[in-house]
């Protein structure tokens, strides 16, 4: 890895941490009411640092060992095919047993910042684990590489009208169908990315949506919007803001993933880990805001990030501290 890093700091642990991961354990206790999450909810509210925190602990608690080998054993589960008593067994799995309905529904159905994978992904006809990449070819001559925590569903298997969904995650399609033919259709967050003969990247992740085009010519649509994105251009997307502009990207860094690459310029140090803790087994958490505002580039190798915390402390001076399963302090 080669890397520099700017500015110098002294550490000191967030204190909202503690408080943020009594939250997690509390919705997890299967006593949480309805009145618990309205006080999480205005909690959580108080400032951005409490959402950050709250959002650290979710995703700590999402990637322990054994919420993960539990969804894994229903990644073939399909909603309407669950019977009463394995329903009752993935509510207590997930919620802790007895809580009220509403309850129930809302930490299923959307699970807050993403503390478990939402049902919606677990029966998608796809779906990779962390670190995990994945080649599916689908009909119509498509053909897609699924990075790490993605799932996608297909829509439509049929050769002249072939529709799939990028549920959440990353995806690399490639798409070769004849000019006459119907094009591919691909659905994420209500969007739709429309291709016939080209190779894009798509990326969903926290209600966040960009198409990056490497060959041919994608249109990415949204109710009465159209970007034409050709070969090196890319659009973001989300429903709070809609399609935004086509603009130039490096094409080799986002798709350096796919060769097992992670690529970052001049990037917080706290997205970086972001993006490794969806590659490292584990979860690195940045105790200090400082540190994690901190900038840093350079390349990684998606197989060798377990030296990242190590490479983190002799870069910025930061105290590394290992908890059990995989927890890692940066601060």
């Amino acid at each position: 890895m080669s890397a520099f890093v700017n500015g110098h700091d002294e550490s000191s642990e967030d204190p909202l941490m503690r408080a943020a991961i009594a939250w997690v354990v509390r919705l997890r206790s299967g006593e949480a009411t309805q009145d618990d999450l309205q006080a999480l909810q205005a909690w959580r509210k108080q400032s951005s640092e409490h959402e950050e925190a709250f959002r650290q602990a979710a995703l700590l608690w999402r990637d322990l060992k054994q919420a993960a080998d539990h969804l894994e054993q229903q990644r073939s589960s399909r909603i309407g095919a669950l019977n009463p008593a394995r329903w009752s067994m993935s509510r207590r799995m997930f919620v802790g047993g007895a809580v009220a309905a509403s309850v129930s529904a809302y930490l299923v159905y959307d699970p807050p910042m993403d503390l478990w994978p939402s049902l919606r992904e677990l029966s998608a006809d796809y779906r990779t684990r962390k670190g995990e990449r994945q080649d599916i070819a689908l009909v119509g001559g498509v053909t897609a590489t699924l990075n790490t925590l993605t799932s996608v569903s297909v829509l439509s298997s049929r050769a002249d009208d072939p529709r799939i969904e990028l549920v959440g995650g990353q995806a690399a399609i490639t798409v070769r169908r004849r000019a006459s033919e119907n094009p591919l259709i691909v659905q994420s967050l209500g969007a739709r990315v429309v291709a016939t003969r080209a190779s894009f990247d798509m990326r969903c992740i926290d209600g966040r949506l960009s198409v990056t085009c490497t060959d041919g010519r994608v249109d990415v649509e949204y109710q009465q919007g159209l970007v034409q994105l050709d070969s090196g251009k890319r659009v973001d997307f989300s429903r709070a803001t809609g399609l935004g502009l086509a603009s130039p990207v490096d094409a080799n860094t986002a798709t350096a993933w796919q060769h097992g690459l992670l690529i970052v310029q001049d990037r917080p140090l706290a997205t970086v880990v972001e993006e490794v803790n969806r590659y490292r087994p584990g979860r690195i958490i940045i105790t200090d805001a400082t540190l994690g505002r901190r900038l840093m580039s350079g390349t990684f190798h998606l197989e060798r990030l377990d030296n990242f915390p190590i490479q983190v402390r002799e870069l910025f001076g930061a105290s590394v501290r290992t908890l059990p399963g995989g927890v890692v302090l940066l601060g």
